[in-house]
C-alpha cells in the first residue's frame, strides 16, 4: 500500500473529522478536530488496511500569532506498510484539555507527561499525569512562547544548604 492510497482510505472513512491534509517530504499530515481524536486514532490503528500500530512520538508546538496557537502532533507509524502519518490537533492556549491516547498506545504515557509539563496541556483520562522534567512546584510551562526567559532564580538566591552540597 502506498501513502496516497492510505490518505484516500482515511478521507473516505473519516471525512467529517478532517480539517485539512497535506504531504510534506513524503509524509502525510492530517489536521483533525480535537473532539474526534480518540475515534480517529482508533480507526487508524484498527483498520486492517492501515494498521498504524505504533505511536512514535507526540509533541506540541506553540504558534503565538495564530488564533489556535497550540498544536499537538501525533507521529503514527505502520510497521505493516512501512510509512508514517502525522495527525495534528490545534486549540487555543486556554483550551488545555486533550483526550489521552494511553488506552490505545502505551507510549503515549510518557509523551503526554512531557507535553503536560512543558506546555501545560492536560490529557483527560491519563493514568498518572504529572511533571517529569521540572520540579512539582515549578511555576509555568517553559515551552510556551510567552514564558519569561529569565524566570529562573539567580544563583545567589538559591539556598545552598541542600544535603550533599559542598562549598
Amino acid at each position: 500500500m502506498d501513502l496516497m492510497f492510505a490518505l484516500t482510505v482515511i478521507k473516505e472513512a473519516k471525512p467529517k473529522s478532517i480539517v485539512s491534509t497535506d504531504t510534506v517530504n513524503g509524509d502525510a499530515h492530517i489536521q483533525i478536530k480535537k473532539e474526534d481524536l480518540i475515534e480517529f486514532a482508533s480507526f487508524l490503528k484498527s483498520d486492517t488496511r492501515l494498521e498504524f500500530d505504533m505511536l512514535s512520538d507526540l509533541f506540541a508546538v506553540d504558534y503565538p500569532k495564530k488564533a489556535e496557537r497550540v498544536e499537538v502532533i501525533y507521529n503514527l507509524y505502520s510497521m505493516k506498510n512501512n510509512f508514517r502519518i502525522f495527525v495534528k490537533v490545534s486549540s487555543k492556549v486556554e483550551e488545555t484539555e486533550y483526550p489521552s491516547l494511553t488506552p490505545l498506545y502505551d507510549s503515549a504515557d510518557w509523551f503526554e507527561r512531557e507535553v503536560y509539563d512543558m506546555f501545560g496541556l492536560k490529557f483527560k483520562n491519563h493514568p498518572d499525569l504529572k511533571r517529569i522534567l521540572n520540579p512539582d512546584d515549578w511555576d509555568g510551562h517553559p515551552l510556551l512562547k510567552d514564558y519569561p526567559l529569565r524566570k529562573r532564580p539567580e544563583p545567589e538566591e538559591i539556598k545552598m544548604d541542600a544535603p550533599g552540597y559542598i562549598e
